[in-house]
């Protein structure tokens, strides 16, 4: 009986033992079942997207060397487009093909060929304008007004006034001077547009689409910079970075943005000096941020001169009759239904108004 008890007791030890490891080791795998990181869930590598490769950027790393080793100055075409030598061209095949030889021989049509040429043929060697109208711009221009104002100064004091006897020809007849006159200074660059610019916004406020002899043209191509810049003076021909600042890529509108639409400057009383008006531009050291903005006080010399004409006075005066009056001497109504700015006022002898405090 003692050894069945015994045997019985021996038993229940054992079972004891075997249940209390048993739940040490279910404790024990929970806990560290716990204490384990979940999983991320794996993602699958998404795809590089494919390189198009109709479109150059220079933004590309590779295509960031020195400018001359791919674009060859003068280009071997330019006697026949410009007036003076010229980049006037696409790069040769050898700069592309250095790199890019499984893009050139790719099918029958490589798109690669589409950047330069008008039609994808080996019949045809056409290519599209140099600099390509349609296509983004990929660089801005560095041009500092001030040190070349400066240099025209210069240019201007080598002549100085010499006391001579000078022979003047005395005709009784008058003589009329039909021919415009010209001034040796911003011309060399802004000369007198040929075509109207594009309307802003898409439409010409009023209808009223200026003459083209309201504006200058901005430079377009190398023509005025290397008369100083082919060889003798910094930046040279072949120093592109120094005036052309890689930027975004974004698309040139000729268009134009003016306060005073109705402003000429080929009428015979505007043909004056350009800085006689445009002060700021002679201090401008970069062309960011820049505007031909001209004070009123350029206009009132004229406009607005006891004993001569008091063209803003009068459309004050207006205002001050109806408010809902629109400036229309300078102005179109975009701006002419504006509130005058301050500057008006104060060269009026008046203090400033603004319209809805006119009754």
């Amino acid at each position: 009986m003692k050894r069945h008890l015994d045997s019985i007791n021996r038993l229940r030890f054992l079972v004891t033992i075997c249940l209390l490891a048993s739940g040490l080791t279910v404790f024990s795998f929970v806990a560290h079942a716990q204490k384990r990181k979940p999983r991320r869930a794996r993602t699958p590598a998404s795809a590089s997207p494919a390189k198009d490769y109709s479109h150059f950027s220079h933004a590309t790393k590779k295509h960031q060397q020195a400018c001359n080793t791919c674009h060859k100055v003068p280009t071997g075409n330019w006697k026949k487009v410009r007036d003076f030598p010229d980049v006037a061209d696409y790069p040769d095949h050898d700069a592309c093909v250095s790199c890019h030889r499984p893009q050139f021989f790719k099918g029958a049509k490589p798109v690669i060929c589409s950047i330069c040429h008008t039609k994808i043929s080996p019949r045809d060697d056409a290519r599209l304008a140099f600099r390509n109208p349609a296509s983004e711009r990929q660089f801005t221009i560095e041009f500092p007004h001030d040190k070349h104002q400066d240099v025209i100064a210069k240019l201007l004091r080598r002549f100085p006034a010499v006391a001579e006897p000078l022979f003047v020809p005395a005709r009784f007849s008058v003589i009329a001077d039909d021919k415009p006159k010209h001034y040796n200074n911003c011309e060399i660059c802004h000369a007198p547009r040929t075509s109207t610019p594009l309307p802003p916004a898409g439409v010409w406020p009023d209808g009223f689409v200026p003459g083209v002899d309201s504006f200058k043209a901005s430079p377009a191509s190398h023509a005025a910079c290397f008369n100083c810049h082919w060889k003798s003076q910094q930046p040279v021909n072949d120093n592109c970075a120094s005036c052309h600042k890689l930027a975004t890529a974004f698309h040139s509108v000729d268009t134009v943005k003016r306060t005073s639409m109705k402003f000429r400057h080929a009428r015979e009383q505007h043909i004056l000096e350009c800085t006689t008006c445009h002060i700021n531009i002679t201090k401008a050291s970069t062309l960011r941020g820049l505007k031909p903005d001209v004070p009123i006080t350029s206009c009132t010399e004229c406009h607005n001169k006891d004993g001569l004409r008091l063209d803003v006075s009068k459309e004050l005066e207006a205002i001050d009759k109806n408010r809902d009056f629109v400036c229309s001497y300078c102005h179109t109504s975009d701006v002419g239904r504006l509130d005058p700015p301050a500057s008006h006022y104060v060269i009026a002898g008046r203090e400033p108004l603004k319209r809805k405090d006119i009754k």
